[in-house]
């Protein structure tokens, strides 16, 4: 089923039930079940993306990390039952905005952050590595992440 909202605007505030997905030639919207097995799913919807965008290796690498990072956040600790993902292609710039429905759930407690027992908690450290703007926005309805990923030169449209 194809999703009807306007991509272009963002990720809607209520989302549409899980799996369903809508592909533009700059943009691609998917919402998935906050589930585990959603990563490799993901990162496989990413790389048909990115290629078909025909955007360089380094940037598409990029691209998968920060969404499956944002993602996989989205699905340990927000509690919300899908994740969208909405992938939008610039000229200068790839943006991803990833949502959830839920209600972020209370850290569990780490080991010292240098032992061999310590937990991740570098998630958002490594997107913001990757990404020249990245904001968090949480509220009643979910939390949403807007990340900007810069596009290498030979990104660029073809004629």
């Amino acid at each position: 089923m194809i999703i009807t909202a306007d991509v272009h605007h963002g990720i809607p505030a209520t989302t549409p039930a899980p799996t369903e997905r809508d592909e533009t030639e700059s943009s691609a919207l998917w919402v998935m079940p906050a589930a585990p097995q959603t990563a490799p799913v993901l990162r496989r919807l990413l790389r048909r993306a990115t290629s078909r965008w025909e955007v360089a290796g380094e940037t598409a690498e990029a691209v998968a990390l920060v969404v499956t990072e944002l993602a996989g956040n989205a699905i340990r600790h927000s509690g919300s039952t899908d994740v969208a993902v909405l992938l939008a292609r610039h000229q200068d710039r790839i943006v991803v905005q990833v949502k959830d429905t839920g209600r972020w759930l209370p850290r569990p407690p780490c080991a010292e952050a240098d032992s061999q027992e310590a937990c991740g908690g570098r998630g958002l450290q490594l997107v913001r590595a990757y990404t020249t703007r990245c904001t968090v926005t949480s509220g009643p309805s979910g939390t949403l992440v807007v990340a900007e990923i810069p596009a290498t030169p030979d990104t660029g449209r073809t004629a």
